[in-house]
């Protein structure tokens, strides 16, 4: 990995918190009370202060915001979904209740017309909600074709999102940072000039000028490669779907840590118009535990930067 990773690449890995790097769902590592609820989701990971969330044909997010207000949020919220979604929206401002309470909310729309009309390529919600500890809790799902079904059950899990918080347990806070980052078999480098944007025991994502690194752990019920494509797939399909121009994704034999598997691949547009970016999503089944990682940098860049940690090769 070359001599720019951070001296603390070499520290010892330090006592776990309380939530374990354990899942229990085929698909995700998720508390016993959301289990039911998130079947089916894979997380992403966003930051030290949010999550995404891919559930089939929808994504859900939640961010932990601080010093802005209900209707701030929702604005940020909104030019999220502008950002992945376009400009051209039908979009309806009103209210939503949730936590016992009314809050602002943003009911948008991609589709062929203005008017709302079918077909539509995706649809969905934005809100916020003040938690007890002051913080408002911003909130969005983007549903796939605008389905009604997916609609329906991002409002339910905006239900436990706007009361629980992250379904994984964690802790969604900077000061919830775990240094060095790691995963349960190796400590992970940081290189000079990075940032660990997340690192908890079950998930993480360093941050470059020019790349970016993911990864998330968890323990299948059924041990299979079944279940590491699953979520390779629908965590590939996410990140596709939030860079706008993205190529197909195409499927190809690769090694993630050294263990000879297939991954996903596709380039997408650099939003600072510096050429394209590739991006390699992964998965494999390490002794029981599950890995997923996803690599993001330029395409003239190949082989793959430090930043990658040796996760992915070629085969």
């Amino acid at each position: 990995l070359g001599g720019g990773l951070l001296a603390a690449c070499q520290a010892t890995v330090p006592v776990a918190p309380a939530v374990p790097v354990v899942g229990s769902t085929p698909v995700g590592p998720f508390v016993a009370e959301a289990q039911a609820l998130f079947d089916g989701c894979v997380p992403v990971p966003s930051s030290a202060t949010s999550r995404t969330y891919r559930c089939g044909g929808l994504s859900v997010w939640l961010e932990e915001m601080t010093d802005v207000g209900e209707a701030q949020a929702v604005e940020t919220g909104h030019a999220r979904v502008r950002s992945r979604l376009g400009l051209r929206l039908t979009e309806v401002t009103g209210e939503l209740p949730l936590a016992g309470r009314s809050h602002p909310s943003l009911r948008f729309a991609k589709c062929a017309g203005l008017k709302g009309e079918e077909p539509c390529r995706a649809g969905g919600y934005v809100t916020a909600v003040t938690t007890s500890a002051g913080r408002v809790r911003q909130l969005g799902c983007v549903a796939r074709d605008n389905a009604r079904a997916d609609l329906g059950r991002c409002l339910e899990l905006f239900a436990y999102l706007s009361t629980k918080g992250n379904p994984e347990g964690d802790a969604l806070s900077p000061s919830s940072l775990i240094t060095p980052p790691f995963l349960p078999w190796r400590v992970l480098g940081v290189p000079e000039g990075c940032q660990l944007a997340d690192s908890t025991t079950r998930a993480g994502r360093i941050r470059c000028d020019t790349s970016t690194f993911s990864w998330s752990v968890f323990q299948p019920v059924q041990p299979g490669s079944a279940h590491v494509g699953r979520w390779r797939d629908q965590s590939a399909e996410e990140l596709h779907d939030a860079l706008p121009g993205a190529s197909p994704v195409e499927v190809l034999d690769c090694y993630v840590e050294g263990v000879a598997t297939r991954c996903a691949r596709f380039t997408a547009p650099s939003p600072d118009g510096g050429g394209d970016v590739v991006v390699w999503t992964g998965g494999v089944d390490w002794q029981g535990q599950g890995l997923f990682a996803a690599c993001s940098f330029p395409a003239r860049a190949f082989p793959f930067p430090a930043s990658c940690n040796g996760v992915f090769a070629p085969r």
